[in-house]
């Protein structure tokens, strides 16, 4: 996760917060934050081990805490019964503390309060628990999302299932596309065509159609488009040398409003709006269609820092298409924190 710009002042602040940055309230979850001053940074989310599966858990999770060579790091955990995260939480703890990164605090959010297993002091963190406030109670933070069109799905599920097909358009597109057998694209025009309309961040966008998506999806048969598209997408992952004077050309007639570091409030807002729509995009396709637009969603997804979409992206893509390269070799980066766009 890339740094996030919003100044939080206590843990109530942070906890309720933390489901606009996963995107979806978590549950049953251990998520931990590394700090860089007074920012944060990378963000790894995992459900709840057992106890059996704390040790494995672990050794999946501290190569890449480690490498991100964090100034501390913060534990929360998200649990359906008292005391169901503390193994885990003390196992990471100790786990993190060997090999010298320093673990500011150790929360658990249960039934609506939170409390600190590392705080005794009842005037900041009551035996109880403080209740987790309601975003609306934090107007800074609120308007901030809701300046950004940021509304946090009800669950880990919600999330997966928005990038499912949407059977009756996605059953149109497939006849589109079928009228198309060979993976080719017949004309270099056809590389951009639909592109406008999917990447369309403006303030009333038309909706998509199954012409827009059957069209894009036989442009990402062209790996090079595709490519092209996630440097565009990702500004300063790919060196644009790699990418055919041909296709950025192409590429160049379409309009993107950020760049590298950019994270002007109006830059994000866009950047929500194309991510929304290509998630439409890949609602749209059938199964057999969908695994380059899926990549290009993660690509895109784990460029902003959003691990959890990145995820499910890559989940749906590599079960429709279990050898797609692009989507192995991102589901590695993913596993191991590498991330393509350096922190903020």
């Amino acid at each position: 996760m890339t740094t996030h710009a919003l100044k939080l002042t206590s843990p109530s602040e942070l906890i309720a917060v933390l489901p606009y940055i996963l995107g979806f309230h978590p549950s049953q979850s251990i998520v931990v934050l590394c700090l860089h001053e007074s920012h944060l940074g990378l963000i790894q989310r995992l459900d709840l081990p057992t106890n059996d599966a704390v040790g494995q858990a672990i050794d999946g999770l501290l190569p890449s805490l480690v490498r991100e060579h964090p100034d501390a790091v913060l534990l929360v955990g998200y649990e359906a019964t008292t005391d169901q995260s503390s193994p885990a939480l003390n196992a990471l703890s100790r786990a993190l503390r060997s090999v010298h990164v320093m673990v500011t605090d150790r929360l658990v959010v249960y039934d609506g309060r939170w409390r600190s297993l590392d705080c005794d002091n009842p005037d900041c963190c009551p035996h109880e628990g403080t209740a987790v406030p309601e975003p609306a109670d934090l107007a800074a933070i609120a308007a901030e999302y809701v300046g950004q069109e940021v509304v946090p799905l009800p669950d880990r599920q919600a999330l997966a299932r928005q990038l499912e097909p949407d059977a009756p358009v996605s059953a149109r597109v497939g006849r589109l596309l079928a009228h198309h057998p060979k993976r080719q694209v017949d004309e270099p025009g056809e590389w951009v065509h639909p592109w406008p309309a999917v990447l369309d961040a403006s303030d009333d966008p038309q909706p998509l159609t199954a012409g827009d998506a059957a069209g894009a999806a036989r442009s990402l048969w062209d790996v090079g488009l595709r490519d092209g598209l996630v440097a565009w997408l990702t500004p300063g992952t790919l060196d644009p040398t790699l990418i055919s004077a041909e296709v950025r050309d192409r590429l160049s007639q379409l309009n993107r409003c950020w760049d590298e570091h950019d994270s002007e409030p109006m830059a994000v807002v866009a950047q929500n709006r194309i991510q929304a729509r290509l998630v439409r995009l890949c609602a749209m396709l059938p199964d057999r269609h969908a695994a380059p637009a899926l990549t290009v969603l993660a690509s895109f997804t784990w460029w902003r820092g959003d691990g959890a979409l990145t995820r499910v992206a890559l989940d749906r893509a590599l079960r429709c298409d279990p050898d797609y390269r692009l989507a192995l070799l991102l589901q590695h980066m993913v596993d191991l924190a590498i991330r393509s766009r350096p922190n903020r």
